[in-house]
């Protein structure tokens, strides 16, 4: 009787055994499994998508993108919260698709586009449409290709709308990437 009360116990021990073990498992894998799907679904955002932009891997490829791309990172600059870091990153990325001229003439490039945005900011604007509309005049300036290229630019401070057609003044550096080399409002 003795022995089969000790098969009994042993039995029970090690089903109550098997039984943690099983459970733990399941524990294990259900909490590994949500740990590695947060970081999985961590989704980029605008400010992220700008600040992680390699120009020389991926340059816009023609002078409507990279009009594009500055828009972008403009309304992006009006429009979202960022850290310092994170602007120096956007501006240092803007300066990439800028001309070497125009931030030569430029006594702080950085600084005048943080005084900007921050006044614009402060005045409560947004630029919260634009669209690229054509590329005009080609040909050459100082002996490289340049364009201009029309963009409608839709401001807003508060409810007013300002709505404006800027012309880019683009040019071809050495390598073939185009630069922007100035601008300004165009009439009509």
């Amino acid at each position: 009787m003795e022995n089969s009360t000790k098969s009994a116990l042993i039995k029970s021990v090690v089903l109550v055994l098997l039984g943690a073990i099983f459970i733990l498992g399941i524990y294990f894998v259900l909490t590994r499994g949500k740990r590695g799907d947060n970081s999985e679904n961590y989704k980029l955002t605008v400010v992220d998508e700008i600040t992680t932009t390699n120009l020389d891997k991926n340059y816009p490829a023609d002078p409507r993108m990279v009009v594009e791309f500055y828009c972008k990172i403009m309304q992006t600059m009006y429009k979202e919260t960022y850290s310092d870091e994170q602007a120096d990153q956007m501006i240092n990325v803007l300066s990439g698709i800028m001309d070497s001229e125009l931030l030569d003439n430029q006594v702080n490039f950085n600084k005048s586009i943080k005084d900007e945005v921050t006044q614009r900011k402060k005045d409560d604007y947004s630029m919260s449409v634009y669209q690229v509309q054509r590329i005009g005049m080609e040909g050459k300036l100082d002996g490289r290709n340049a364009c201009t290229v029309d963009c409608y630019i839709y401001l807003r401070q508060g409810t007013a709308g300002i709505p404006a057609i800027y012309q880019f003044l683009l040019r071809q550096d050495g390598d073939g990437r185009w630069k922007i080399l100035g601008w300004q409002t165009k009439e009509g």
